[in-house]
């Protein structure tokens, strides 16, 4: 929803200026998704904005849940055509976590996302993103789900802090009492290891978390992993790495997708908690190790037991590692899986 056109909006009709107020709290604190809900608006107005004011940026094309019902995965048409996808996440505790896109595609290209064969088409905008937001809200609120989002990951779709500017505005809305209300700790950011981003988000949001996708911690091995590797190679991560942790005293969580063959063996384990050690005690360090979702043919999933004997060695080696449960096939949950089969129908039909 974008506030400054609603405001405009009202003025052009003449309303009176706390409808904006109204508006706002019937928005972000009350998650209606249809303006007939809004019954303190009078008539004439919830007709106009009917008529004229969408209260979401996108559409809503697809909707998958999970065997289970803990995750359920949207695809959202954006107004040029283009497509994104979120996930809603049901936490241990009964609340909910919300996976949110910050770009369409990705310029990063790292060989076993299915976002990464997508490039880059262009950035979110501030609106687009807190929409995602939004949406899961009015979900929740429609479905008489028990719960509420307690918490924001920005690992969807794209580099966030190759869209650094509108990335930190939505950041801002949802930690604003006026909007969602978050707190910060419960909001994280993931990134390939961008080294101007990291070192302006330990200024300007100190208390969000970061997350790095790190997936090895050699650099011939990570330049074929994540391409942008040898541009801000792992020296240089570990030094801003560092850094970060003396100037905020935060933990930093680790992504590590493990492919069998790959990155799975008892040397990459060591090898990981060596190279962490370097940057810092290991009290500053979680690693989410992430079971590949076998989205592209040459890379596999490790088994079971694979994964849980790489999360053993971590820990006996004193770091805090835990295994992220997968969002599973039966959603397509790995990122950008529904926006490319979206994104190559709507190539082919052009073609045809």
């Amino acid at each position: 929803m974008n506030l400054k056109t609603v405001e405009k909006f009202l003025a052009l009709r003449g309303h009176k200026k706390y409808r904006l107020r109204q508006i706002q709290n019937l928005i972000y604190k009350n998650f209606i998704s249809d303006w007939n809900e809004a019954a303190i608006l009078p008539k004439d107005l919830k007709k106009d904005l009917s008529e004229k004011i969408n209260i979401l940026s996108f559409a809503v094309k697809k909707l998958i849940e999970s065997k289970d019902a803990k995750a359920v995965k949207a695809l959202f048409e954006l107004h040029d055509k283009n497509y994104i996808e979120t996930v809603l996440l049901e936490t241990s505790s009964g609340n909910f976590s919300i996976c949110v896109s910050t770009q369409v595609g990705c310029s990063v290209k790292c060989p076993f996302c299915a976002t990464g064969k997508l490039g880059l088409k262009r950035n979110l905008s501030e609106e687009e993103i807190t929409d995602q937001v939004l949406f899961w809200n009015q979900y929740i609120k429609k479905e008489k789900r028990k719960g509420r989002v307690s918490g924001v990951v920005f690992m969807g779709m794209g580099e966030p802090f190759f869209n650094y500017d509108l990335t930190a505005q939505s950041i801002k809305k949802l930690i604003s009492p006026d909007f969602f209300s978050l707190a910060s700790r419960h909001i994280s950011v993931s990134t390939f290891g961008y080294i101007p981003g990291i070192r302006k988000f330990a200024k300007d949001f100190p208390q969000v978390n970061l997350a790095i996708s790190l997936h090895a911690v050699n650099n011939i091995l990570r330049n074929k992993l994540v391409p942008l590797n040898a541009e801000f190679p792992l020296e240089k991560l570990s030094k801003v790495l560092g850094e970060y942790i003396e100037n905020t005293h935060r933990k930093v969580f680790i992504e590590y997708v493990l492919m069998k063959g790959v990155n799975d063996s008892k040397k990459d384990a060591e090898k990981l908690v060596k190279w962490l050690r370097k940057v810092a005690s290991a009290k500053y360090f979680t690693i989410n190790i992430i079971p590949y979702n076998e989205t592209v043919k040459r890379f596999k999933a490790p088994s079971p037991d694979q994964a849980k004997f790489f999360e053993s060695q971590i820990q006996m080696l004193g770091v805090a590692a835990t295994i992220r449960k997968s969002l599973g096939s039966d959603i397509q949950g790995a990122c950008g899986q529904l926006a490319g089969k979206r994104a190559n129908k709507s190539k082919k039909a052009k073609k045809d």
